[in-house]
């Protein structure tokens, strides 16, 4: 695991200096060892973080055998010893034992694209063609590895992170409307966008060809569009079988390592599983480790316990409370060098800065909801589909008028105020806004994108921002249109939405960087491609079945843990953001929400977020989720913009 950078100049030579400062700003990513190419237009940066072939073996940049290529390389290809002796054969010679020579040599020997259809792993990586003189961004199928790049009249920058663009003098910060829009409606950037203008992220699935002239081409290599609903034509035990064997190798796979791996158990279905396989199938003892909080509706740890106690575990816990999140907080923008509104990232970050204590390596079971049909909205969210289609859309665009119009947050308010306990729930206001946004939806692509929604709504976040109205999911998979053939087809398409969105542009987001904050390198055993694509060839009732979410799994796993133990509720990885708001939080967030400070960066409109604050400390309930996007604007345009 690594950090990359570089820049490829349509003028002047590469200035060395700069790809030192770029190398620098990610030395958290790969304080192991560093290395630097540069020749005339074209400079390499690399950061290692050591985990296979500890040796100067496995130094980079590297060259393929004829010294024609050159890779910086981030990331892991599992099967790199199966496909050495295939070049092995066609007379290739290897120095070392790293996968990163053997990538760089199947490159050489096939080419770029039958050479990714060989690779089974995660990663991102720059190879510069010295034959033709074109440059390559490639990031892997599921999107685990980030790779970001700012194209301009002079040059194109890239790196691992932001970070290593922000280092460069002649990276350029000018905001983009289109990413500010979606940042504060979904909490992230969506696809390739960024929060700044010309400046990409390379999409999970695609390789960028620049040639030596600036000319690009984005090329898709992989997606699971080819992969049809229901084409596995098995049984329910077949596709257990199959299914079991497919984990046994991918999890096999990302135990492979030279330096000590632990795990993240949370006590959910899809960390109960992976420890499970490791410890009952592949007879593999790893450290779990667990984070825990003092609010008992937000702690898991007892849930986690019982597992490790079940699968006699080795097992650690930490609890957090709101003043350790706090001082994470403070960390936050320095790890996330975008905007990024996922409160999980906190525990998160947390989490991986206590494994990195005794491990350099962790598995984590990312995936599991999107692949198996994890999340309570699918169903839920279909059924409204349903009901909706009974009525007019004229008469829905009424009835959402009505709502709207009635002074629900001071009605809301108030009944939360006598019933606290128990049952108290702050997010009723934001539950409430959500159905009358979802009254008005014209299809099914127009209501995923609205349950997507997690501040402002796509018609209402350009008052925030003092923008025009624009189209922000254009050219998204939020626009693309789905064809209801079956009664499973709406939830099918949720689901690869979410895979393509959520997973690639928040989760993977979020643990990359928590991880490679403390130099960890983390591995989602669950986002084998091949996993992937056996997954949504299942019929769904095998992964959702009579309300049981994620059906295959539990029954895999029920000989080895109860299942009173699996069918606790879902909490997720969440956070008291409401509590911790108007308590421990709150003069932080006033004093980042001022009127002076607003006026200070000059994006936000002074009125909107007054109205905001007063919305949310006013009324119980109040919607917490666009105080934190605020707040994380502020804390980030504090300290990069």
């Amino acid at each position: 695991m690594c950090g990359i950078a570089g820049e490829l100049s349509f003028g002047s030579p590469v200035d060395p200096v700069n790809l030192r400062l770029m190398a620098d700003a990610i030395l958290h990513r790969g304080p192991d060892d560093e290395g630097f190419y540069h020749h005339g237009r074209i400079g390499l940066a690399h950061r290692r973080l050591s985990i296979l072939d500890l040796s100067a073996n496995g130094h980079q940049p590297m060259w393929s055998h004829d010294r024609s290529l050159v890779i910086v390389f981030n990331g892991e290809v599992y099967n790199f010893r199966e496909i050495k002796p295939d070049l092995e054969a066609k007379g290739y010679r290897f120095i070392g034992n790293s996968d990163t020579e053997v990538v760089v040599n199947a490159i050489h020997c096939w080419g770029l694209e039958e050479a990714l259809k060989r690779f089974i792993g995660m990663f991102a990586f720059a190879v510069w063609d010295t034959r033709n003189c074109s440059l390559c961004l490639v990031r892997d199928r599921v999107g685990v590895k980030p790779l970001y790049y700012q194209k301009n009249s002079n040059n194109i920058l890239f790196g691992s992170e932001l970070k290593a663009l922000y280092a460069h003098p002649l990276f350029i910060r000018t905001l983009r409307s289109k990413g500010l829009q979606q940042f504060f409606c979904f909490g992230y950037t969506v696809s390739d966008t960024t929060i700044y203008q010309d400046t990409y992220k390379v999409p999970a699935g695609h390789f960028l060809r620049i040639s030596e002239n600036g000319t690009t081409s984005l090329v898709q290599y992989w997606s699971l569009d080819s992969v049809k609903r229901g084409s596995f034509k098995g049984s329910f035990e077949e596709a257990s079988e199959q299914l079991a064997a497919l984990c046994d190798s991918a999890f096999s796979y990302r135990l492979v390592s030279d330096v000590p791996v632990g795990m993240f158990l949370s006590g959910g279905v899809d960390s109960s599983f992976l420890a499970m396989v490791v410890k009952k199938r592949l007879n593999v003892d790893l450290e779990q480790i667990t984070i825990g909080f003092e609010d008992p509706l937000y702690d898991e740890s007892t849930k986690a316990a019982a597992v490790a106690n079940s699968l006699d575990l080795k097992h650690t816990i930490k609890t957090i409370n709101a003043y350790d999140s706090q001082q994470a907080l403070s960390r936050f923008v320095e790890i996330w060098d975008e905007p990024f509104g996922d409160t999980s990232g906190i525990p998160t970050s947390i989490l991986c800065r206590l494994a990195r204590q005794d491990v350099k390596v962790a598995l984590s079971a990312d995936g599991g909801d999107e692949l198996f049909c994890g999340y309570g909205s699918y169903p839920s969210y279909n059924a409204r589909y349903n009901r909706l289609r009974c009525f007019p859309f004229p008469v829905r665009l009424a009835a959402q008028y009505l709502l709207r119009a009635l002074p629900y947050q001071a009605l809301i308010s108030a009944a939360l105020s006598t019933t606290k306990g128990p049952r108290w729930n702050p997010q009723t206001i934001a539950r409430y806004e959500k159905t009358t946004d979802i009254i008005g939806v014209r299809g099914p692509s127009d209501l995923i994108r609205v349950m997507n929604e997690k501040g402002w709504t796509m018609n209402s976040v350009g008052d925030l921002l003092n923008l025009e109205h624009e189209n922000m999911v254009e050219g998204t998979v939020f626009e693309k249109e789905i064809k209801l053939e079956s009664k499973h087809d709406f939830i099918d398409h949720m689901m690869r939405t979410d895979f393509t969105t959520f997973l690639a542009d928040d989760i993977l987001t979020k643990v990359d960087r928590a991880s490679m904050a403390v130099s960890l390198e983390c591995r989602d055993p669950l986002l084998d491609h091949r996993l992937a694509e056996f997954s949504f060839s299942l019929p769904l009732p095998y992964l959702y079945k009579s309300g049981d979410h994620k059906h295959i799994l539990k029954q895999m796993m029920k000989a080895h843990i109860e299942p009173s133990v699996l069918n606790l509720p879902k909490r997720g990885f969440s956070i008291p953001l409401y509590d911790w708001l108007r308590g421990p939080w709150k003069t932080m967030a006033q004093d980042y929400l001022s009127s002076a400070q607003i006026k200070k960066t000059g994006v936000l409109n002074e009125h909107e977020v007054k109205k905001e604050m007063d919305n949310f400390y006013r009324y119980e309930g109040g919607r917490a989720e666009k105080i934190m996007l605020m707040l994380n604007f502020q804390m980030w345009a504090e300290k990069w913009l």
